[in-house]
Protein backbone atom coordinates (compact mmCIF):
# COMPACT_ATOMS: atom_id res chain seq x y z
CA UNK A 1 0.00 0.00 0.00
CA UNK A 2 2.98 1.98 0.62
CA UNK A 3 4.44 2.54 -2.55
CA UNK A 4 0.72 2.48 -4.22
CA UNK A 5 0.37 5.90 -1.88
CA UNK A 6 3.72 7.35 -2.68
CA UNK A 7 2.82 6.71 -6.43
CA UNK A 8 -1.13 8.45 -6.17
CA UNK A 9 0.55 11.16 -4.16
CA UNK A 10 3.03 11.53 -6.98
CA UNK A 11 0.21 11.46 -9.76
CA UNK A 12 -2.19 14.16 -8.52
CA UNK A 13 1.32 16.73 -7.49
CA UNK A 14 2.50 16.07 -11.20
CA UNK A 15 -1.09 16.79 -12.21
CA UNK A 16 -1.78 20.08 -10.14
CA UNK A 17 1.54 21.07 -11.49
CA UNK A 18 0.68 20.59 -14.73
CA UNK A 19 -2.75 22.32 -14.27
CA UNK A 20 -1.36 25.57 -12.32
CA UNK A 21 1.54 25.65 -15.76
CA UNK A 22 -0.54 27.79 -17.96
CA UNK A 23 -2.17 29.74 -15.85
CA UNK A 24 1.81 31.28 -14.32
CA UNK A 25 2.28 31.54 -17.99
CA UNK A 26 -0.38 34.03 -18.46
CA UNK A 27 0.47 35.37 -15.04
CA UNK A 28 4.09 36.23 -16.24
CA UNK A 29 2.63 37.66 -19.26
CA UNK A 30 0.58 40.05 -17.33
CA UNK A 31 2.95 41.14 -14.50
CA UNK A 32 6.18 41.32 -16.37
CA UNK A 33 5.02 42.31 -20.49
CA UNK A 34 1.52 43.74 -20.02
CA UNK A 35 1.30 45.79 -16.84
CA UNK A 36 4.67 47.53 -17.52
CA UNK A 37 3.27 48.41 -21.14
CA UNK A 38 0.45 50.04 -19.96
CA UNK A 39 2.05 51.86 -17.24
CA UNK A 40 4.39 53.26 -19.59
CA UNK A 41 1.21 54.12 -21.50
CA UNK A 42 -0.35 56.24 -19.12
CA UNK A 43 2.66 58.55 -18.14
CA UNK A 44 3.57 59.13 -21.67
CA UNK A 45 6.36 57.33 -22.92
CA UNK A 46 5.78 55.65 -26.35
CA UNK A 47 5.73 58.34 -29.51
CA UNK A 48 3.37 59.11 -32.20
CA UNK A 49 4.61 56.32 -34.13
CA UNK A 50 2.90 53.96 -33.50
CA UNK A 51 0.42 53.84 -30.54
CA UNK A 52 -0.77 57.66 -31.86
CA UNK A 53 -1.27 56.36 -35.07
CA UNK A 54 -3.68 53.50 -34.55
CA UNK A 55 -5.08 55.30 -31.62
CA UNK A 56 -6.35 58.12 -33.86
CA UNK A 57 -7.32 56.08 -36.35
CA UNK A 58 -9.86 53.72 -34.03
CA UNK A 59 -11.17 57.18 -32.66
CA UNK A 60 -11.70 58.40 -36.16
CA UNK A 61 -13.03 55.22 -38.11
CA UNK A 62 -17.05 55.93 -38.37
CA UNK A 63 -19.53 54.57 -41.99
CA UNK A 64 -19.14 58.20 -42.41
CA UNK A 65 -15.27 58.42 -42.96
CA UNK A 66 -14.93 54.74 -43.38
CA UNK A 67 -10.95 55.71 -44.18
CA UNK A 68 -9.99 58.46 -41.66
CA UNK A 69 -7.32 61.25 -42.11
CA UNK A 70 -4.80 60.74 -39.63
CA UNK A 71 -3.43 64.33 -38.78
CA UNK A 72 -0.23 63.58 -36.93
CA UNK A 73 0.37 61.01 -39.28
CA UNK A 74 -0.61 62.96 -42.89
CA UNK A 75 -1.82 60.41 -44.23
CA UNK A 76 -5.47 58.63 -44.95
CA UNK A 77 -5.22 55.29 -42.83
CA UNK A 78 -5.93 53.01 -45.48
CA UNK A 79 -3.81 54.46 -47.67
CA UNK A 80 -0.87 53.85 -45.64
CA UNK A 81 -1.38 50.36 -44.41
CA UNK A 82 -4.54 47.88 -45.57
CA UNK A 83 -5.62 46.74 -41.89
CA UNK A 84 -9.30 46.60 -41.95
CA UNK A 85 -8.71 44.66 -38.39
CA UNK A 86 -8.70 48.26 -36.76
CA UNK A 87 -13.06 48.24 -36.84
CA UNK A 88 -12.55 44.87 -34.33
CA UNK A 89 -11.14 48.39 -31.89
CA UNK A 90 -13.74 50.81 -32.76
CA UNK A 91 -16.60 49.88 -30.68
CA UNK A 92 -14.24 49.49 -27.36
CA UNK A 93 -12.97 53.53 -28.68
CA UNK A 94 -16.60 54.44 -27.60
CA UNK A 95 -16.45 52.98 -24.48
CA UNK A 96 -12.91 54.15 -23.41
CA UNK A 97 -10.10 56.79 -24.52
CA UNK A 98 -8.88 55.32 -27.85
CA UNK A 99 -5.29 54.86 -26.93
CA UNK A 100 -6.75 52.43 -24.22
CA UNK A 101 -8.69 51.06 -26.73
CA UNK A 102 -6.10 50.10 -28.99
CA UNK A 103 -3.67 48.90 -25.98
CA UNK A 104 -6.75 46.61 -24.61
CA UNK A 105 -7.42 44.95 -27.97
CA UNK A 106 -3.58 44.30 -29.03
CA UNK A 107 -3.30 42.93 -25.22
CA UNK A 108 -6.49 40.61 -25.83
CA UNK A 109 -5.42 39.33 -29.47
CA UNK A 110 -2.22 37.53 -28.34
CA UNK A 111 -3.64 36.61 -25.31
CA UNK A 112 -6.75 34.51 -27.27
CA UNK A 113 -4.07 32.67 -29.28
CA UNK A 114 -3.80 30.02 -25.89
CA UNK A 115 -7.85 29.96 -26.03
CA UNK A 116 -7.14 28.01 -29.79
CA UNK A 117 -4.41 25.63 -28.13
CA UNK A 118 -6.54 25.23 -25.06
CA UNK A 119 -9.25 23.80 -26.74
CA UNK A 120 -7.21 21.35 -28.70
CA UNK A 121 -6.56 20.08 -25.24
CA UNK A 122 -10.39 19.70 -23.84
CA UNK A 123 -10.84 17.84 -26.86
CA UNK A 124 -7.89 15.36 -25.62
CA UNK A 125 -5.26 16.55 -28.84
CA UNK A 126 -3.12 18.02 -26.65
CA UNK A 127 -2.02 16.94 -23.09
CA UNK A 128 -1.54 19.99 -20.58
CA UNK A 129 1.76 19.41 -20.15
CA UNK A 130 2.08 20.34 -24.02
CA UNK A 131 -0.03 22.89 -23.74
CA UNK A 132 2.42 24.82 -21.64
CA UNK A 133 5.43 25.04 -24.76
CA UNK A 134 3.45 26.63 -27.41
CA UNK A 135 1.70 28.86 -24.69
CA UNK A 136 4.98 29.98 -23.58
CA UNK A 137 6.67 30.55 -27.24
CA UNK A 138 3.30 33.17 -27.88
CA UNK A 139 3.28 35.21 -25.22
CA UNK A 140 7.03 35.33 -24.24
CA UNK A 141 9.04 35.18 -27.17
CA UNK A 142 11.04 38.25 -27.64
CA UNK A 143 9.43 38.77 -30.70
CA UNK A 144 5.93 38.91 -28.87
CA UNK A 145 7.37 41.19 -25.59
CA UNK A 146 8.96 43.90 -28.34
CA UNK A 147 6.10 43.51 -30.27
CA UNK A 148 4.05 44.69 -27.21
CA UNK A 149 6.80 47.06 -25.83
CA UNK A 150 6.35 49.47 -29.20
CA UNK A 151 3.07 48.95 -29.05
CA UNK A 152 0.24 49.45 -31.17
CA UNK A 153 0.50 47.95 -34.74
CA UNK A 154 -1.85 45.41 -36.44
CA UNK A 155 0.89 43.51 -37.26
CA UNK A 156 1.37 42.58 -33.67
CA UNK A 157 -2.70 41.13 -33.88
CA UNK A 158 -2.10 38.69 -36.38
CA UNK A 159 -0.45 36.10 -33.82
CA UNK A 160 -4.07 35.41 -33.29
CA UNK A 161 -5.89 34.73 -36.82
CA UNK A 162 -2.00 32.83 -37.47
CA UNK A 163 -2.70 30.55 -34.83
CA UNK A 164 -6.82 29.82 -36.00
CA UNK A 165 -5.55 29.44 -39.57
CA UNK A 166 -2.59 26.91 -38.51
CA UNK A 167 -5.18 24.95 -36.14
CA UNK A 168 -7.81 25.04 -39.18
CA UNK A 169 -5.57 24.17 -41.91
CA UNK A 170 -4.56 20.75 -39.81
CA UNK A 171 -6.93 19.61 -38.35
CA UNK A 172 -8.98 20.40 -41.77
CA UNK A 173 -11.92 22.77 -41.13
CA UNK A 174 -12.50 24.85 -44.38
CA UNK A 175 -14.88 27.35 -43.03
CA UNK A 176 -12.71 28.13 -39.82
CA UNK A 177 -9.29 28.32 -42.59
CA UNK A 178 -11.42 30.94 -45.02
CA UNK A 179 -12.82 32.56 -42.01
CA UNK A 180 -9.26 33.21 -40.20
CA UNK A 181 -7.28 34.10 -43.68
CA UNK A 182 -10.24 36.98 -44.02
CA UNK A 183 -8.66 38.25 -40.33
CA UNK A 184 -5.32 37.64 -41.23
CA UNK A 185 -5.59 39.29 -44.21
CA UNK A 186 -7.17 42.15 -42.64
CA UNK A 187 -4.03 42.90 -40.45
CA UNK A 188 -1.59 43.58 -43.03
CA UNK A 189 -1.41 43.42 -47.00
CA UNK A 190 1.37 40.95 -47.13
CA UNK A 191 0.06 38.36 -45.23
CA UNK A 192 -2.13 37.46 -48.51
CA UNK A 193 1.29 36.54 -49.99
CA UNK A 194 1.05 33.71 -47.77
CA UNK A 195 -1.82 32.56 -48.64
CA UNK A 196 -1.04 32.26 -51.91
CA UNK A 197 1.56 29.53 -50.21
CA UNK A 198 -0.78 28.19 -48.63
CA UNK A 199 -2.72 27.25 -51.45
CA UNK A 200 0.41 25.53 -52.70
CA UNK A 201 0.53 23.71 -49.54
CA UNK A 202 -3.42 22.46 -49.87
CA UNK A 203 -2.81 21.36 -53.90
CA UNK A 204 -0.07 19.30 -52.40
CA UNK A 205 -2.02 17.38 -49.62
CA UNK A 206 -4.49 16.42 -52.56
CA UNK A 207 -7.31 19.15 -51.28
CA UNK A 208 -7.79 21.05 -54.64
CA UNK A 209 -11.25 22.44 -54.20
CA UNK A 210 -10.49 24.28 -50.38
CA UNK A 211 -7.02 25.66 -52.54
CA UNK A 212 -9.07 26.45 -55.18
CA UNK A 213 -11.19 28.99 -52.15
CA UNK A 214 -8.16 29.79 -50.83
CA UNK A 215 -6.31 30.86 -53.92
CA UNK A 216 -9.18 33.12 -55.19
CA UNK A 217 -9.48 34.82 -52.15
CA UNK A 218 -5.55 35.58 -51.61
CA UNK A 219 -5.38 36.94 -55.32
CA UNK A 220 -8.78 38.96 -54.75
CA UNK A 221 -7.53 40.28 -51.77
CA UNK A 222 -3.77 41.23 -53.71
CA UNK A 223 -5.85 42.86 -56.51
CA UNK A 224 -7.74 45.00 -54.17
CA UNK A 225 -5.02 45.79 -52.06
CA UNK A 226 -2.46 47.16 -54.28
CA UNK A 227 -5.08 47.40 -57.56
CA UNK A 228 -8.02 49.02 -56.35
CA UNK A 229 -7.04 50.29 -52.98
CA UNK A 230 -4.89 53.17 -55.33
CA UNK A 231 -7.24 53.65 -57.80
CA UNK A 232 -10.65 54.14 -55.58
CA UNK A 233 -8.53 55.79 -52.28
CA UNK A 234 -5.72 57.96 -54.04
CA UNK A 235 -2.35 56.71 -53.94
CA UNK A 236 -0.90 55.01 -51.36
CA UNK A 237 2.66 55.09 -49.14
CA UNK A 238 4.83 53.14 -50.85
CA UNK A 239 7.02 50.67 -48.78
CA UNK A 240 8.76 49.07 -51.59
CA UNK A 241 11.67 51.39 -51.28
CA UNK A 242 12.61 49.43 -47.98
CA UNK A 243 13.17 46.23 -49.95
CA UNK A 244 15.95 47.71 -52.48
CA UNK A 245 17.73 49.85 -50.06
CA UNK A 246 21.95 49.74 -50.49
CA UNK A 247 21.25 48.44 -53.94
CA UNK A 248 23.04 51.85 -54.78
CA UNK A 249 26.21 50.21 -53.88
CA UNK A 250 25.94 47.37 -55.71
CA UNK A 251 25.16 43.56 -54.57
CA UNK A 252 27.88 43.34 -52.66
CA UNK A 253 27.01 46.04 -50.40
CA UNK A 254 23.35 45.14 -51.07
CA UNK A 255 24.09 41.87 -49.16
CA UNK A 256 25.78 42.56 -46.43
CA UNK A 257 23.62 44.91 -45.26
CA UNK A 258 20.98 42.58 -44.76
CA UNK A 259 23.99 39.88 -43.13
CA UNK A 260 25.04 42.64 -40.48
CA UNK A 261 25.82 41.55 -37.49
CA UNK A 262 22.39 43.16 -35.81
CA UNK A 263 20.56 41.33 -38.47
CA UNK A 264 21.36 37.96 -38.21
CA UNK A 265 21.60 38.12 -34.36
CA UNK A 266 18.11 38.83 -34.49
CA UNK A 267 17.46 35.95 -37.15
CA UNK A 268 19.35 33.91 -34.69
CA UNK A 269 17.30 34.57 -31.61
CA UNK A 270 13.63 33.57 -33.74
CA UNK A 271 15.66 30.35 -34.79
CA UNK A 272 17.41 29.88 -31.29
CA UNK A 273 13.89 29.42 -29.69
CA UNK A 274 12.88 26.54 -31.78
CA UNK A 275 16.27 24.10 -31.57
CA UNK A 276 15.13 22.22 -28.52
CA UNK A 277 11.81 21.30 -30.13
CA UNK A 278 13.65 20.98 -33.28
CA UNK A 279 16.11 18.66 -32.32
CA UNK A 280 13.48 16.77 -29.97
CA UNK A 281 11.64 15.71 -33.15
CA UNK A 282 14.40 14.82 -34.81
CA UNK A 283 15.06 12.53 -32.17
CA UNK A 284 11.49 11.04 -32.30
CA UNK A 285 11.27 10.76 -36.03
CA UNK A 286 8.32 13.41 -35.81
CA UNK A 287 8.79 15.69 -38.99
CA UNK A 288 6.85 19.28 -38.73
CA UNK A 289 4.18 19.86 -41.13
CA UNK A 290 6.71 20.93 -44.09
CA UNK A 291 4.02 22.06 -46.47
CA UNK A 292 2.53 24.78 -43.98
CA UNK A 293 6.10 26.18 -43.70
CA UNK A 294 5.95 27.14 -47.09
CA UNK A 295 3.52 29.77 -45.56
CA UNK A 296 6.83 31.47 -43.83
CA UNK A 297 8.42 32.02 -47.34
CA UNK A 298 7.00 35.18 -48.28
CA UNK A 299 7.56 36.85 -44.63
CA UNK A 300 10.86 35.88 -44.58
CA UNK A 301 11.93 37.12 -47.56
CA UNK A 302 10.12 40.46 -47.21
CA UNK A 303 11.83 40.43 -43.55
CA UNK A 304 15.34 39.58 -44.87
CA UNK A 305 15.26 42.28 -47.77
CA UNK A 306 13.33 45.19 -45.54
CA UNK A 307 15.51 44.59 -42.90
CA UNK A 308 12.87 44.56 -40.81
CA UNK A 309 13.29 41.99 -37.84
CA UNK A 310 12.92 43.93 -34.90
CA UNK A 311 9.33 45.47 -33.07
CA UNK A 312 6.25 44.02 -34.70
CA UNK A 313 7.54 42.27 -37.50
CA UNK A 314 9.15 39.40 -36.37
CA UNK A 315 5.56 37.98 -34.26
CA UNK A 316 4.18 36.78 -36.93
CA UNK A 317 7.05 34.57 -37.81
CA UNK A 318 7.12 32.90 -34.55
CA UNK A 319 3.48 32.22 -34.69
CA UNK A 320 3.37 30.50 -38.49
CA UNK A 321 6.54 28.70 -37.69
CA UNK A 322 5.18 27.13 -34.08
CA UNK A 323 1.83 25.99 -35.71
CA UNK A 324 4.07 23.95 -38.19
CA UNK A 325 5.37 21.81 -35.13
CA UNK A 326 1.19 21.41 -34.25
CA UNK A 327 1.34 17.94 -35.79
CA UNK A 328 4.33 16.81 -33.67
CA UNK A 329 2.91 18.57 -30.24
CA UNK A 330 -0.29 16.46 -31.22
CA UNK A 331 2.01 13.17 -31.74
CA UNK A 332 4.04 13.30 -29.01
CA UNK A 333 4.23 14.39 -25.21
CA UNK A 334 7.54 16.94 -25.26
CA UNK A 335 9.70 15.85 -22.60
CA UNK A 336 11.22 17.81 -19.91
CA UNK A 337 13.97 19.03 -21.01
CA UNK A 338 12.47 20.43 -24.35
CA UNK A 339 10.44 22.29 -21.78
CA UNK A 340 12.78 23.14 -19.49
CA UNK A 341 16.06 24.39 -22.80
CA UNK A 342 13.30 26.78 -24.36
CA UNK A 343 12.18 28.04 -20.41
CA UNK A 344 15.75 29.11 -20.39
CA UNK A 345 16.29 30.32 -23.90
CA UNK A 346 12.69 32.77 -23.61
CA UNK A 347 14.42 34.36 -20.37
CA UNK A 348 17.83 34.68 -21.51
CA UNK A 349 17.32 36.15 -25.03
CA UNK A 350 14.11 38.16 -23.40
CA UNK A 351 16.44 39.38 -20.35
CA UNK A 352 17.54 42.57 -22.05
CA UNK A 353 13.66 43.06 -22.68
CA UNK A 354 12.12 42.22 -19.23
CA UNK A 355 14.77 43.96 -17.52
CA UNK A 356 13.44 47.28 -19.33
CA UNK A 357 9.98 46.67 -18.92
CA UNK A 358 9.74 45.76 -14.88
CA UNK A 359 12.51 48.72 -13.95
CA UNK A 360 9.59 50.85 -14.95
CA UNK A 361 7.62 49.02 -11.93
CA UNK A 362 10.80 48.62 -9.76
CA UNK A 363 12.15 51.90 -10.27
CA UNK A 364 9.09 54.50 -11.74
CA UNK A 365 10.77 57.54 -10.34
CA UNK A 366 14.03 56.83 -13.09
CA UNK A 367 12.76 54.62 -15.51
CA UNK A 368 12.27 55.10 -18.25
CA UNK A 369 14.34 58.34 -18.11
CA UNK A 370 12.42 60.57 -20.43
CA UNK A 371 9.09 59.89 -19.03
CA UNK A 372 9.37 59.55 -15.01
CA UNK A 373 6.81 58.91 -12.62
CA UNK A 374 7.48 61.88 -11.07
CA UNK A 375 3.89 63.39 -9.53
CA UNK A 376 4.86 67.23 -10.70
CA UNK A 377 5.30 66.05 -13.99
CA UNK A 378 2.08 63.67 -14.20
CA UNK A 379 0.17 66.92 -12.65
CA UNK A 380 1.77 68.93 -15.26
CA UNK A 381 1.43 66.80 -17.54
CA UNK A 382 -2.80 66.10 -16.76
CA UNK A 383 -3.19 69.85 -16.52
CA UNK A 384 -2.65 70.49 -20.39
CA UNK A 385 -3.76 67.27 -21.47
CA UNK A 386 -7.19 68.06 -19.97
CA UNK A 387 -6.86 71.52 -20.69
CA UNK A 388 -7.06 70.62 -24.51
CA UNK A 389 -9.49 67.81 -24.04
CA UNK A 390 -12.00 71.02 -22.94
CA UNK A 391 -11.23 73.22 -25.61
CA UNK A 392 -11.70 70.82 -28.49
CA UNK A 393 -11.46 73.42 -31.10
CA UNK A 394 -7.88 74.41 -32.91
CA UNK A 395 -5.00 73.30 -33.94
CA UNK A 396 -2.60 71.66 -31.75
CA UNK A 397 1.22 71.13 -31.70
CA UNK A 398 2.16 68.62 -29.52
CA UNK A 399 5.43 66.26 -28.23
CA UNK A 400 5.30 63.06 -30.52
CA UNK A 401 4.24 61.24 -27.37
CA UNK A 402 1.18 63.36 -26.28
CA UNK A 403 -0.38 62.28 -29.99
CA UNK A 404 -2.03 58.95 -28.36
CA UNK A 405 -3.71 60.80 -24.88
CA UNK A 406 -5.48 62.52 -27.59
CA UNK A 407 -5.86 61.20 -30.36
CA UNK A 408 -9.97 62.19 -29.95
CA UNK A 409 -9.61 65.26 -30.27
CA UNK A 410 -9.26 66.97 -34.03
CA UNK A 411 -6.04 68.91 -35.83
CA UNK A 412 -3.48 67.34 -33.66
CA UNK A 413 0.28 67.41 -35.12
CA UNK A 414 3.54 66.33 -33.53
CA UNK A 415 6.29 68.05 -32.97
CA UNK A 416 9.27 67.09 -35.67
CA UNK A 417 6.20 64.75 -37.38
CA UNK A 418 4.69 65.55 -41.09
CA UNK A 419 3.14 68.50 -41.21
CA UNK A 420 0.99 70.23 -43.65
CA UNK A 421 2.17 71.01 -47.11
CA UNK A 422 0.64 74.62 -46.92
CA UNK A 423 2.40 75.22 -43.07
CA UNK A 424 0.13 75.11 -40.86
CA UNK A 425 -0.38 78.12 -38.39
CA UNK A 426 -1.22 76.48 -34.48
CA UNK A 427 -3.34 77.83 -32.26
CA UNK A 428 -2.05 75.75 -29.25
CA UNK A 429 1.32 74.16 -28.47
CA UNK A 430 2.00 71.69 -25.63
CA UNK A 431 5.34 69.58 -25.41
CA UNK A 432 7.31 68.28 -22.64
CA UNK A 433 10.82 70.43 -21.78
CA UNK A 434 14.24 68.01 -22.56
CA UNK A 435 14.90 65.46 -21.03
CA UNK A 436 11.63 64.46 -20.69
CA UNK A 437 8.93 63.80 -23.51
CA UNK A 438 10.12 62.45 -27.06
CA UNK A 439 11.69 64.66 -29.45
CA UNK A 440 12.98 62.58 -32.17
CA UNK A 441 13.56 63.09 -35.10
CA UNK A 442 14.35 66.60 -33.48
CA UNK A 443 17.50 67.35 -30.62
CA UNK A 444 17.02 68.25 -27.53
CA UNK A 445 18.65 71.29 -27.97
CA UNK A 446 16.29 71.87 -30.92
CA UNK A 447 13.20 71.45 -28.99
CA UNK A 448 14.49 74.00 -26.39
CA UNK A 449 15.14 76.30 -28.98
CA UNK A 450 11.52 76.66 -30.52
CA UNK A 451 10.22 76.85 -27.04
CA UNK A 452 12.25 79.73 -26.50
CA UNK A 453 10.74 80.82 -29.86
CA UNK A 454 7.22 80.68 -28.64
CA UNK A 455 7.90 81.64 -25.27
CA UNK A 456 8.72 85.63 -26.55
CA UNK A 457 6.36 85.55 -29.11
CA UNK A 458 4.23 88.85 -28.38
CA UNK A 459 1.08 87.04 -29.27
CA UNK A 460 1.25 84.07 -26.74
CA UNK A 461 -0.12 83.26 -23.28
CA UNK A 462 1.55 80.87 -21.86
CA UNK A 463 -0.62 78.76 -19.85
CA UNK A 464 2.47 76.09 -18.37
CA UNK A 465 5.84 77.43 -18.08
CA UNK A 466 7.62 74.78 -15.53
CA UNK A 467 10.27 72.40 -14.79
CA UNK A 468 8.60 69.53 -16.88
CA UNK A 469 5.80 70.94 -19.69
CA UNK A 470 5.57 74.01 -21.70
CA UNK A 471 2.17 74.95 -22.75
CA UNK A 472 0.53 77.81 -24.95
CA UNK A 473 -2.17 79.54 -26.88
CA UNK A 474 -1.37 81.67 -29.85
CA UNK A 475 0.08 81.20 -32.89
CA UNK A 476 2.92 78.62 -33.92
CA UNK A 477 4.90 76.92 -36.20
CA UNK A 478 7.19 73.93 -35.75
CA UNK A 479 9.59 75.23 -38.33
CA UNK A 480 11.52 78.52 -37.70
Amino acid sequence: MVPFTSDSSLGRAQHWLWALALPFVVLLWLVLVVTPVWFQAARACFPNFDLGIYSQAVARLSLAQPNPWISARQVFIFNDHFDPILWVAHPLARLVPPMWAALLVEALFVLLTVAPLLWLQTKGLLSRRTLVLPAAILLLSPSVVEALKFPVHPTTWSVLPWVLTGVAFHLRRPALLLTSLVLLFSCKEEFAFGGIMLTLALLLRGERGLATGVGALSLAWLTGVYGLRPWLLGPTVDYGFRLGQGMEGGWLHYIALRLAPPHLSRMGTLVLLFVPLGLWAWRERVRPDWAWLLVLLPMLGIRFLAMSWRFHYGLSLVAAALMGFLPVLRARRPPAWVLASTGVILLASNEPNLRKLTSSLTSPLTSPRHCPAEPERLASLARGLDLLHQHRKGSALLGSNLVAPLADRDDIYAVGGPQPDEGRVHEWVLVEKPPHGDVWPLTSERVSELIDVWRKDVGTQVLIDDKYVFMAKGRFTAHY
